[in-house]
C-alpha cells in the first residue's frame, strides 16, 4: 500500500505539472492545488475554516477542515445542481463523460508507472 506518491506530468506543449499525495495525513483531509506560471499563481484548497490562529503555551493552533465534505462543500452542492439544470434545458453538462475518461486515463497511467517503474504515455492507454 502506498503511503506517499508523486506524479510528474509532461504535457504535449512541454509544460510540467506535479501531483503529490499522502494517504496517511493524520491531521485530516488535505487536498490543495497550485498553478504557477509566467502570469502569476492560483491556489485552492484552504484547509483552515477561518483566518483565526491561536498562539498559546501549548503551541499554535488553527481550526481546520477534517473531511472532503467540508473542503469541497460548494462543489458537492454545485455539481448536482448543474446536472439537474442541464437535464431540464437539454444542455451539455459542465463536466462530461470525456472529462471523466481523461481523469481515469491519468490515474491508470500513474498506476502503470508505479508498477513498471517508468514513464507512461496517456495515448498508449487510450489506444486499448
Amino acid at each position: 500500500m502506498l503511503d506517499t506518491a508523486l506524479v510528474t506530468i509532461r504535457f504535449d506543449n512541454g509544460a510540467l505539472a506535479t501531483a503529490e499525495a499522502n494517504f496517511q495525513a493524520v491531521y485530516g483531509y488535505d487536498v490543495r492545488g497550485e498553478a504557477f506560471g509566467s502570469a502569476g499563481m492560483l491556489t485552492m484548497g484552504e484547509l483552515r475554516r477561518s483566518h483565526l490562529t491561536a498562539y498559546g503555551p501549548d503551541g499554535i493552533a488553527a481550526d481546520c477542515v477534517g473531511y472532503d465534505q467540508d473542503l469541497f462543500h460548494d462543489a458537492y452542492v454545485a455539481e448536482p445542481a448543474d446536472f439537474t439544470d442541464r437535464v431540464r434545458t437539454a444542455g451539455t453538462p459542465s463536466v462530461t463523460g470525456e472529462d471523466a475518461r481523461a481523469a481515469l486515463s491519468m490515474a491508470l497511467a500513474a498506476i502503470r508507472s508505479i508498477t513498471t517503474g517508468g514513464p507512461v504515455r496517456i495515448d498508449e492507454l487510450q489506444d486499448r
